[in-house]
Parts: C-alpha cells; structure tokens; sequence
C-alpha cells in the first residue's frame, strides 16, 4: 500500500466518518432521512488526487448509506442512484490540499459549511460518461 493510499484509507475515511457523525448528531432528522434514502443502493463515489496537476491517485469509495465501507484504490468508478436514473460524479483535489483539510477536522467539525465553502476553489467536480 503506497503512502497516498494510507493517507486516503487510514486519515481521510476516518475524518470523514467523524465529521459525518458530528452533523448526525446535530442534525439528526436530515442525516437520518439522507442515510435511509442512500442505503441498499451500491452508490460509489470517485475522486482523483493529483500532484502539480499529474494525476497521482485514483479511488472509489464505495458507501453505505452516508458511510464510506470501502474504499478501492486505482479504480475510478463512480455511480449514484436516484429517482431519475444514475450519475457518475467524481472529484479532483490537489495533496497539498487534501492534507491541509486533514489537518482542519476540527474546524470541518465545528463549522462545516464555512469550513467546506473555503476549500471549493481548490477542488474540481467532474461526471464520468
């Protein structure tokens, strides 16, 4: 396992589960109905890294429900189900940035939507065909 992976697999999907688990907490009717509504359906979620714009990393997190339970490392697949069929949304983030989010949990803990709306600049959302 590369250290990208690592860092993807051992920092990201755990920091990500807290601060999931912080906005449950707070918001516990709209976490709820948004976990029910995406359980069962074999949503997966994309994201590239790169470093100086050179893709370096490839990943499908592949959820459950709002959880993240598995995560494939050189694979880029990304489907999520809805009412009006699926899509294939993947996104892009340089490492340098990607760490920097690592080490600002607590703030994506105590104030995730200002928190979140400073890094959307650094970070691409693309659809795979």
């Amino acid at each position: 396992m590369t250290e990208l992976d690592l860092l993807m697999k051992e920092k990201l999907v755990p920091m990500r589960r807290r601060v999931v688990n912080s906005l449950t907490q707070k918001h516990p009717h709209i976490f709820g109905m948004l976990n029910h509504y995406f359980s069962g359906k074999n949503n997966r979620v994309g994201m590239q890294v790169t470093e100086n714009g050179a893709v370096i990393g490839e990943y499908t997190f592949i959820l459950d429900g709002l959880d993240i339970g598995e995560v494939q490392s050189g694979v880029l697949s990304s489907e999520i189900h809805y009412p009006m069929g699926v899509v294939k949304p993947y996104g892009i983030v340089e490492r340098s940035v990607l760490e920097k989010m690592l080490a600002d949990e607590q703030r994506f803990i105590d104030e995730p939507f200002t928190t979140i709306r400073e890094y959307m600049p650094d970070m691409t959302l693309k659809f795979q065909r």
